[in-house]
């Protein structure tokens, strides 16, 4: 089956959404893979350009972090998924620094959590620059490589994307699950990273 847009819109396509936070990327990711598994698309510049767009992402949010980082983690804490994310990064951040981002992509609105709490206690910006480019391409060649098993297994792009969706929701249910049962509960739960505000000068 022909790609319906060019090949150099498509990867322009993944390196664009990948950057938006929030944007459900993973079925994008997986279409791309089952596509490259027929021909029209290189699945190693698809890794590239999906991960290039998260790795821009980070970066924003890294500095949006060092500017309005406790308000953003407070937004972010309304939501259960989100207040999840923030108990189980903050913990890690606070314990390896900003390693704890490269792990934090598997896990829901983990990157946003990392990236920003990182950001609000004025960690390095070399190291979040690399574990964020770590996560980067671990995430993008795991759901672009699920997407070319897909489309390698069935022979058509569309099947192929369609059959790898469950196994991404399942990897997506087990990291959510493992989360949750290390996290617990997180309603009115204090948050420590922050005690004192992070105007001041943080860890460099």
């Amino acid at each position: 089956m022909p790609l319906p847009v060019a090949p150099i819109a498509a990867y322009l396509a993944l390196l664009v959404w990948s950057s938006v936070p929030f944007a459900p990327a993973e079925p994008f990711l997986l279409a791309a893979g089952s596509y490259a598994a027929s021909g029209p698309l290189s699945l190693w510049i698809a890794i590239v350009a999906a991960a290039a767009g998260s790795f821009a992402s980070d970066l924003a949010k890294y500095a949006l972090g060092r500017v309005a980082g406790a308000a953003l983690l407070r937004r972010l804490r309304r939501r259960p998924a989100g207040a999840r994310a923030v108990a189980w990064i903050e913990a890690r951040v606070l314990r390896a620094g900003p390693a704890a981002i490269a792990p934090s992509y598997f896990v829901p609105f983990g990157v946003v959590a990392a990236t920003v709490l990182c950001g609000a206690l004025r960690m390095p910006v070399r190291g979040v620059a690399l574990a964020s480019a770590c996560g980067a391409v671990l995430w993008s060649s795991a759901f672009l490589l699920l997407g070319y098993a897909g489309g390698a297994l069935t022979g058509n792009p569309l099947i192929g994307s369609a059959v790898a969706v469950p196994a991404a929701v399942l990897i997506g249910l087990l990291v959510r699950k493992r989360t949750t049962d290390r996290v617990g509960p997180t309603t009115g739960s204090p948050e420590p990273a922050l005690t004192g505000g992070v105007s001041g000068p943080g860890p460099r």
